[in-house]
């Protein structure tokens, strides 16, 4: 096997409707499961934001407030498979934002934890793993943006059975 089909045989895999599906699910699932315990928690996930000491103190209860939900509302549009152009844009932002926050708190040296998944304080320890998985996710958006077309989305199973149904 040449270099060259190998390369095209792993572009016809990436670019597989269902593997970008997979994708597109395995990302809102990260990002649903990410904000469960932050909503249960909104004290504790305000103090886990402050711990970052990136944000004035004025606007962390709100970060707090806001931000899981938002990221429990883009999750699930992206498992849906609504709005995926949009809801790609806001992952996004929202990774960027994380990796912002993560490499000046590995810059400065802070022994925190992220946050990411959970508001134990004692949870682990943020490190550069944390930061690579930020990216790869990021990565995943890029992909998802590109080449997904709706093809397993709620929409399209819609559309399917309204058509075998008008069909009958």
């Amino acid at each position: 096997m040449s270099l060259i089909s190998f390369f095209r045989g792993l572009r016809r895999f990436i670019s597989h409707p269902l593997f970008i599906s997979l994708l597109r699910v395995a990302l809102g699932a990260v990002f649903i499961v990410a904000s469960l315990d932050k909503i249960q928690n909104p004290e504790a996930f305000a103090t886990t934001i402050a711990n970052y000491r990136l944000l004035p103190y004025t606007v962390i209860n709100g970060t707090a407030i806001v931000l899981p939900w938002l990221e429990i509302v883009t999750g699930t549009v992206l498992v849906l498979g609504v709005w995926i152009r949009a809801s790609t844009i806001i992952v996004w932002g929202l990774l960027f934002a994380f990796s912002v926050a993560i490499s000046q708190a590995l810059f400065r040296g802070l022994d925190i934890s992220c946050g990411c998944f959970s508001t134990n304080p004692n949870a682990e320890r943020m490190s550069l793993w944390t930061l690579i998985w930020d990216v790869i996710w990021f990565c995943w958006g890029i992909l998802i943006w590109i080449l997904d077309q709706g093809h397993y989305s709620v929409f399209r199973f819609l559309n399917t059975r309204k058509d075998r149904t008008a069909l009958s």
